[in-house]
C-alpha cells in the first residue's frame, strides 16, 4: 500500500537493519518495556516474532519512504527540530531501503493490538499518521474477521496519543502502575487503552 509520501511493505528479515537502527536508540524505545537492543542479532531476534511464519495472524509492516518522496524537502524539515538528545544523529533517509518505521499487529489474542515505532530522526512530520491510518485501512481489507483494533500508551506518551486520536481511536481505558519502566520516573507507569471499532459493527 502507498500514500502520499510512504509505502507499507510486509515486514522480512530484509528490514532488520532498519528495524536494529530504530531500537539501538534508547531515546526512541523508551516507551516499551523492551528497552533498546544493544546489537543486530537483538533486534533480529525481537523483529522475529512479527514475522509471518511466526505470526501468521499478524499484519506487520515496514514503512519506506517512496521513492519519489522529496527527500531535500523532508531533510530541511528534519533540521533542528530533534528531540532531546546530545546524541542525537541525522538517520539518513535512503539506508536500509528508506526503512523509517515499523507499524503492525504484534499480537491478535485476545484482540488484534496495533502497535508501530519509528525513527527519531522523522518525528513531527506526520509519518506516524500517514503511516497508522493507510494500515487501518489495509488491515480490514486483510483481516475483515476483525471487527475491532486495540492500542496501548503510556498516559505521558502524548505523541502516540495523539497518533492514535487522529487515525480515530478512542479511550476506554486507564489501567494505574500497569507495567514497570526502570528508566523512567516514576518507575511505575500507567497505561491507556485505545479502541478503534469497524464502521457498521457493534461492539459486543
Amino acid at each position: 500500500m502507498q500514500t502520499a509520501r510512504l509505502q507499507l511493505v510486509r515486514l522480512t528479515e530484509a528490514h532488520v537493519a532498519g528495524y536494529h537502527a530504530i531500537w539501538s536508540d534508547p531515546v526512541s524505545t523508551r516507551w516499551s518495556a523492551h528497552g533498546p537492543c544493544k546489537t543486530l542479532d537483538d533486534s533480529r531476534q525481537w523483529m522475529s516474532s512479527l514475522l509471518l511464519d511466526a505470526n501468521p495472524m499478524g499484519e506487520n509492516y515496514a514503512v519506506l519512504l517512496r521513492q519519489d518522496t522529496d527527500l531535500d524537502d523532508i531533510s530541511n524539515q528534519l533540521k533542528g527540530s530533534q528531540e532531546g538528545a546530545d546524541d542525537y544523529k541525522p538517520y539518513d533517509l535512503l539506508a536500509h531501503g528508506g526503512f523509517i518505521g515499523w507499524v503492525g499487529t504484534w499480537r491478535t489474542d485476545p484482540l488484534p493490538e496495533v502497535g508501530f515505532i519509528f525513527h527519531r530522526s522523522t518525528w513531527g512530520l506526520g509519518f506516524a499518521t500517514e503511516a497508522l491510518r493507510a494500515f487501518v485501512e489495509l488491515y480490514r481489507l486483510c483481516k475483515p474477521q476483525f471487527k475491532v483494533l486495540e492500542a496501548y500508551c503510556d498516559t505521558e506518551n502524548d505523541a502516540s496519543v495523539k497518533v492514535l486520536r487522529k487515525c480515530g481511536f478512542e479511550l476506554v481505558d486507564v489501567t494505574r502502575k500497569d507495567y514497570v519502566l526502570p528508566w523512567m520516573t516514576p518507575p511505575e507507569r500507567d497505561t491507556m487503552q485505545f479502541r478503534l471499532i469497524r464502521a457498521g459493527t457493534v461492539e459486543e
